[in-house]
């Protein structure tokens, strides 16, 4: 009897490796939601929410820096943008509460900038506040608690609005047109530039590695005086001269610019929000009054949640709190949280959400 089941065995495990099944081969599902309470509040006004700030998980700690709001006036009604310069930690635990304390500083205060995980720490690039875009780099690591801010090549030139990944000791950053990548291992050699993905800049996309290849997703060209705003909705890989697929729902593709995405391995990432390809495309290029004062419903944010994998979109999960953009994400082990992010042009949020994959 023993001899047989240890056949079995061994005939199951034959089976997987000729199916090719495998962790990375079944499918990610959403299995649970959660709102998790709690928001930094050491700077006047951040507490009313932020988006397009740095974030990322170190170790059982959650990061966030920077951000931008608009806290004594809504956009709608001229109010003016506040960047933030704080950066703030809570301790990663199962309760639906996150203590938030701030730790330290930025450089400056800035918002729109790029942010990855390294191993023990987070990688900021880049960003803009209302004064300057900027080029710098730097890492957050922590010390007794405490944020270390360790200075790192600058990038060729400034950049905001972008996107970028890491895959082991390459990162790369990217607007479709300017491409940079740094080697994290021989950072006395700087930032070498990559031949560009698109013929013009593109604000907004998402970026992520997949099987050891950038790719990006979404963006939009800047309107000029004898151009309209374009999208870029296919995904874009130095790879392949060939598109790749956006994903889609109710047979519509979807847009996602503006959204975020992570990687829950290194062959599959989830994307997460974004804006609505129509209305936005119309607002850009046909501006009308009142479009800020529509409800956060009417412009349709994108509220799947979508993950990619084995070259191929499905949707994991439609969800209301999903319906923003410029939240930042973060990943611990089958953890996302998605912090902050807008839920209509101008109006941020403070609320923050557990999204727990298979």
């Amino acid at each position: 009897m023993y001899i047989f089941r240890i056949v079995f065995i061994i005939s199951l495990i034959m089976m997987d490796f000729i199916n090719g099944t495998n962790a990375d081969a079944q499918p990610f599902e959403l299995v649970r939601v959660e709102h998790v309470a709690g928001f930094p509040a050491d700077e006047p006004g951040i507490e009313k929410g932020v988006s397009a700030c740095f974030a990322g998980a170190v170790g059982d700690v959650l990061l966030m820096a920077g951000g931008c709001n608009f806290p004594e006036k809504p956009a709608a009604e001229g109010g003016q943008k506040r960047y933030y310069q704080g950066i703030y930690a809570a301790p990663i635990t199962s309760a639906d509460t996150l203590d938030w304390q701030c730790i330290g500083q930025l450089p400056a205060a800035c918002a729109y900038g790029v942010s990855v995980p390294l191993e023990d720490g987070l990688l900021c690039l880049g960003g803009n506040n209302t004064e300057k875009s900027f080029a710098e780099v730097f890492a957050i690591t922590l010390k007794a608690g405490k944020a270390v801010v360790t200075p790192y090549p600058s990038l060729p030139t400034s950049m905001d609005n972008f996107t970028g990944s890491r895959c082991g000791n390459r990162v790369i950053v990217s607007n479709g047109l300017q491409i940079f990548k740094l080697d994290l291992n021989r950072l006395e050699a700087g930032w070498q530039t990559l031949p560009p993905l698109t013929s013009k800049k593109l604000g907004q996309p998402v970026g992520v590695f997949v099987d050891g290849q950038f790719c990006q997703w979404g963006g939009c060209t800047p309107k000029t005086a004898t151009e309209l705003t374009t999208l870029c909705i296919s995904g874009l890989s130095s790879a392949s001269a060939s598109p790749l697929p956006p994903p889609t729902a109710a047979g519509e593709e979807i847009y996602l610019g503006g959204a975020a995405a992570i990687n829950l391995t290194e062959q599959a990432f989830v994307a997460v929000g974004g804006v609505n390809k129509d209305v936005f495309l119309e607002a850009v290029n046909h501006p009308q009054p009142g479009y800020m004062t529509h409800p956060a419903t009417w412009y349709r944010f994108n509220p799947y949640i979508c993950v990619y994998q084995a070259g191929q979109w499905h949707i994991a999960g439609k969800e209301t709190i999903a319906a923003r953009a410029g939240a930042a994400l973060a990943r611990h082990g089958q953890e996302v949280y998605i912090i902050g992010g807008e839920l209509k042009p101008g109006v941020r949020t403070p609320d923050i959400y557990r999204l727990t994959f298979n």
